[in-house]
């Protein structure tokens, strides 16, 4: 199941989309650039869009992210 992009409000992320099959995390920052990140669990998406600050949440885990090339 893809999660469709959602937006957020947050200066460092536009917004983010979900792959369930892929376990693939995209990630749009407010400079307009997307990344995919591969072999993520949706434990990570789901408190992604649930963190009280979005940017806050992706810079405490983005160092165990691996983007996808």
């Amino acid at each position: 199941m893809k999660h469709d992009f959602l937006f957020m409000q947050s200066s460092m992320l536009s917004g983010c989309s979900y792959d369930d099959e892929a376990k693939e995390l995209t990630v749009t920052f407010s400079n307009s650039k997307n990344y995919v990140y591969e072999d993520v669990d949706k434990s990570i998406y789901d408190a992604l869009t649930s963190a009280e600050s979005a940017g806050k949440y992706f810079n405490s885990v983005k160092a165990h992210l691996k983007v996808k090339k």
